[in-house]
């Protein structure tokens, strides 16, 4: 599945996802547990990329937050996506701050560690790459580029849903990805990688 791809859907076969929150926000551990299963495997591929300390309790962090603020959502299921990843970026941004320093973003993405992550080939290129070629790659790109990549890549999301969670235009946004996917193709090239999974980059729009 190219990133182009990859809206799919916070309840895999649910035709009424409105019908769904409603039953959420009354309470309905069904419910909630079926939003949990549906997004929590991208949210918790996008906390490990980033480097979150423990990445089951940032899941569960970002769960709990978003369920205990379901009265607050306004919107579809696309929204619904967008504004869970919101969550998670932020949480991440609250933990990066308590650390004060850099979070090692390189180090999580060992191949035998990301198997939560979106399913994208994209991403399942990167990770089987080893840790060391994953550096040399992820250092030629600028911190908003990783941003935008990762929430493309390992979380799925759409153009406008990563626009949505980092807060920026979607002209910006497709600008970030583009400059990045050609750095990440250069360097796949410089590495050898197999140009079957350098390809699957060029699809990304």
């Amino acid at each position: 599945m190219s990133a182009t791809d990859s809206t799919a859907t916070v309840v895999a076969g649910n035709g009424d996802f409105d019908g769904l929150l409603d039953r959420a926000r009354q309470g309905s551990g069904r419910a909630l547990r079926r939003l949990y299963d549906s997004l929590s495997p991208q949210v918790a591929g996008y906390l490990r990329v980033r480097g979150a300390t423990d990445v089951d309790v940032a899941t569960n962090e970002v769960f709990h937050r978003a369920f205990d603020r379901l009265d607050r959502f306004k919107g579809n299921e696309s929204g619904f996506r967008s504004w869970v990843f919101t969550i998670a970026h932020n949480l991440l941004i609250d933990e990066h701050r308590k650390r004060i320093r850099r979070p090692n973003v390189v180090a999580s993405l060992d191949p035998t560690r990301h198997e939560a992550s979106g399913g994208d080939v994209e991403a399942e290129a990167m990770a089987n790459l080893g840790a060391g070629e994953v550096d040399q790659i992820l250092r030629t790109l600028t911190p908003n580029q990783r941003d935008v990549l990762h929430l493309r890549l390992v979380a799925g999301l759409t153009l406008a849903e990563t626009a949505d969670v980092l807060d920026r235009p979607l002209g910006a946004v497709k600008s970030l990805q583009h400059r990045g996917v050609e750095a990440l193709r250069k360097n796949l090239e410089k590495l050898r990688v197999s140009p079957d999974a350098i390809g699957t980059f060029s699809d990304m729009t």
